[in-house]
């Protein structure tokens, strides 16, 4: 019987549990006072893998990037650990509001010595924020200053500081609502349909550690 061998590479934005490449956390905030910024991974399989990583800036480009990630490519020995670290050139990025990047890892699995076997490796991708010092402000405080107007079955989400908010839920009357991330100065529109609401929301937001943050009864305009 001939030898057939399938690597199939599955693009995922979070990491799924069937990898075996494990990354202990959800995003990496890069504090512009430090030299540097950290993921610890981790090989939870029985097999040797190969890592390869690389950056991306928001809009998926990978070149004129002032950020680089050591090492790009590894090999993690099973049940092993390392750690990626993110080095700024000290160049192009503003001091005026956040920088956001996306860390692509792609596990490489040693090949298969046998027959018929389906091989998946996982391609994850995070959040990578770069944060100047210089904001003098937290995520928490730009989160709570989020401004929240409604017109009509739509409400308005205006960010009017200098951090990427992620957004998690919104909960307007008898609806829950998925929210996507807003930009430093962006906003957001989300349709409400016929939801009934209040002068108020409530909300949660990805902090800085990957879990949700809720806002309880913040004012509607």
């Amino acid at each position: 019987m001939k030898k057939m061998s399938l690597l199939i590479a599955l693009a995922v934005c979070s990491h799924n549990a069937s990898a075996a490449i494990q990354l202990m956390a959800t995003r990496v905030v890069y504090n512009s006072n430090n030299s540097s910024a950290a993921l610890p991974i981790q090989n939870q399989s029985n097999s040797d893998y190969l890592v390869q990583t690389w950056l991306e800036d928001q809009n998926g480009g990978t070149t004129n990037i002032p950020m680089q990630v050591v090492p790009p490519i590894l090999k993690l020995s099973a049940g092993k650990s390392a750690s990626l670290r993110f080095i700024y050139s000290g160049k192009s990025l503003p001091d005026n509001q956040e920088s956001l990047f996306w860390i692509n890892i792609q596990e490489i699995p040693p090949a298969s010595k046998d027959e018929n076997v389906l091989q998946v490796a996982v391609h994850s991708r995070l959040k990578l924020f770069y944060r100047p010092n210089s904001l003098k402000t937290t995520l928490a405080e730009q989160a709570e200053k989020l401004q929240w107007v409604k017109s009509g079955n739509q409400v308005n989400i205006k960010n009017n500081g200098p951090m990427y908010i992620s957004l998690n839920t919104l909960h307007a009357g008898n609806k829950n609502i998925n929210l996507d991330m807003v930009a430093p100065y962006g906003e957001k529109t989300v349709n409400l349909g016929s939801s009934n609401i209040a002068n108020t929301v409530s909300y949660g937001y990805i902090n800085d550690f990957g879990g949700v943050t809720e806002i309880k009864d913040h004012p509607l305009n």
